[in-house]
């Protein structure tokens, strides 16, 4: 069975909301399940709506120990990044 060569594949990166605890706002980018965002520590992190067998997942700054939850829509698609209060 011949193999196709593989194909290179732009990825389009949306903007998304971040909530913080303190109530401001800022923006995420993101790409299917996975965004990434700066903490309000200034940190930069990485985090995704979905792990595999049905997990949960979350991301913790190294930083100042904030943890964040990527929400995800009916797709799994990123939407937005809220900061647990």
């Amino acid at each position: 069975m011949a193999r196709r060569p593989p194909v290179d594949h732009k990825l389009d990166l949306k903007i998304i909301p971040v909530r913080f605890a303190s109530g401001k706002d800022a923006q995420a980018r993101a790409e299917g399940n996975n965004a990434a965002w700066t903490c309000e520590c200034g940190t930069l992190l990485v985090g995704r709506c979905y792990y595999q067998f049905g997990d949960t997942c979350y991301t913790e700054c190294p930083e100042c120990n904030r943890t964040f939850r990527v929400t995800p829509d009916q797709r799994k698609r990123a939407v937005s990044v809220v900061e647990a209060a």
